[in-house]
């Protein structure tokens, strides 16, 4: 059985899924170059690092917002997209980045 909260609403919801410092600019960065690879990936998203964008995407992974291709080669070869859940995201998105545009 799911955890009651004292303040359930959609907006809080989401905020726990993608909420943080980087996640959305991880998705945002993927929405623009999909597929990226993961290094393609950190020069989008400045300034975070391997361990913080590994964990980010792990958990964005879990939430079903990215998918991870691992073409199984040696050097590795991993592609990050967006899920159709996750590109569900992306108009939203758009809107904040127009949002912070005009406002900030």
């Amino acid at each position: 059985m799911e955890k009651k909260r004292p303040f359930d609403c959609g907006v809080t919801r989401s905020m726990e899924v993608i909420g943080g410092k980087w996640k959305i600019n991880i998705l945002w960065a993927i929405s623009r170059g999909e597929p990226i690879r993961f290094n393609q990936l950190k020069r989008a998203v400045q300034g975070i690092t391997n361990v913080m964008l590994t964990r980010s995407l792990k958990e964005l992974i879990a939430y079903n917002l990215v998918k991870k291709k691992d073409f199984n080669t040696i050097p590795p070869h991993v592609e990050y997209s967006l899920t159709e859940k996750g590109a569900s995201l992306v108009p939203i998105l758009r809107t904040l980045d127009q949002w912070g545009k005009k406002n900030l």
